[in-house]
């Protein structure tokens, strides 16, 4: 025979339980979709580095062949100076901006997968809950 006091305890301590890992999984989404957001921003980033890489390399180009075309000293100097600052500009700042994104990147895919496996365990976790539930409602 079953003790109605002890079932209604059991009862409760298994709803908590599962009001808890509930809280958690919804933690846990909420912090994916922050993730995904800021996965989206690096990403963006990176592309947005990339395009001005690329315009420095035309620009290089084009002051290259200036350099080769003119005999001039001074606009030589000038078109080595130019050329000199889209190289800085490339090594010096975008190269090193794509990859903080990344590090980032990589930091945030890891982040999301312990995520994933929070959510799974706490799914598992929801199930065993559940069953008690109905064990303990009878």
């Amino acid at each position: 025979m079953k003790d109605k006091k002890d079932m209604s305890e059991r009862l409760r301590y298994f709803q908590d339980q599962k009001n808890m890992q509930d809280t958690r999984k919804s933690f846990y989404l909420h912090q994916l979709l922050e993730i995904k957001e800021l996965l989206e921003q690096n990403e963006k980033e990176i592309e947005y580095n990339k395009g001005w890489i690329q315009f420095h390399e035309t620009a290089i180009k084009g002051h290259q062949k200036q350099i080769e075309k003119t005999f001039d000293i001074e606009e030589k100097k000038n078109q080595e100076q130019k050329l000199k600052f889209h190289l800085e500009q490339i090594e010096n700042h975008h190269k090193k901006n794509i990859d903080y994104h990344n590090k980032d990147i990589e930091a945030l895919q890891k982040e999301s997968q312990v995520f994933k496996e929070g959510i799974k365990r706490c799914e598992e976790q929801t199930e065993f809950l559940k069953e008690k539930i109905k064990e303990n409602s009878i």
